[in-house]
């Protein structure tokens, strides 16, 4: 379901929504899809100030500040939104993620927190942990991260990320087996998955089984030939089998594709 359909079907699952909140909210999905978010704004505020208690406006309102930068913006309209809507996990959802990607990883784990606490379904949980669990690793608290991933993942058996986060944080707490084998899990469900498929290439890196670690890079390579880390990851293995020309070649591509890389 795309955002217009989102929008439409609150009409027939909310009765008290009028005609015109709904024309708002379409205009402004239509000025948004054409990039002119401010414009969208103010379509989508015309909307909130018609009845301030729809989720939907706040989130699309967010998201569009977000598109143009004004992150304290968005910030207070998921703020405004939880005022009036205190049992929306969904906007803690969003409020949480924006404070992740600002390093606000504390706060975001009280909101991850209170999100979880509101979730009506296993699927919701799963995803509030999920966040939580990743807002722990940053902070450094492997433990806390493991056993909520371990929770989520309890929940939500088959979803790649999930289980990718939660073999990342495995070797932090001294479980290197369980992460091979979520890897090799996470493969066995989506053979396309190229987290999963990278980081199984790292293990092997790491364990010193080069042979075994190129195939893995070489499948990442190959299902994003345009990807620059694909090329510096495999570059080093190819360098310890004493490939220097295939090595050389490998950065080099890295190189052309982000001349910022540092590695």
């Amino acid at each position: 379901m795309n955002k217009r359909q989102m929008i439409l079907a609150l009409v027939l699952l909310v009765g008290t929504i009028i005609k015109a909140q709904i024309n708002e909210a379409i205009k402004a999905e239509e000025y948004a899809a054409n990039g002119k978010y401010k414009q969208a704004i103010a379509e989508i505020e015309k909307a909130i100030a018609l009845d301030g208690h729809i989720q939907t406006f706040f989130l699309l309102k967010a998201e569009y500040q977000i598109a143009l930068e004004e992150y304290e913006g968005a910030m207070k309209t998921y703020t405004d939104g939880i005022s009036v809507m205190p049992d929306s996990s969904t906007l803690y959802d969003g409020r949480g993620v924006l404070l992740t990607a600002f390093g606000l990883h504390k706060e975001s784990i009280e909101d991850f927190s209170v999100g979880y606490r509101k979730a009506k379904c296993l699927e919701e949980k799963a995803h509030f942990l999920m966040n939580r669990g990743g807002a722990k690793i940053k902070i450094r608290d492997f433990d806390g991260a493991y056993e909520d991933l371990k929770k989520a993942y309890a929940m939500d058996s088959t979803n790649l990320n999930i289980m990718n986060n939660l073999a990342a944080v495995c070797d932090e707490v001294g479980k290197p087996e369980e992460n091979l084998e979520i890897l090799k899990k996470i493969i066995d469900l989506d053979e396309t998955y190229i987290p999963a498929i990278v980081n199984l290439g790292f293990k092997y890196q790491i364990l010193n089984q080069h042979k075994e670690a190129l195939v893995y890079f070489d499948k990442a390579v190959a299902l994003d030939p345009e990807g620059p880390l694909g090329y510096s990851n495999r570059s080093f293995s190819k360098l310890k089998l004493g490939d220097t020309k295939g090595a050389m070649a490998d950065i080099n591509k890295s190189i052309k594709l982000m001349p910022s890389n540092s590695w």
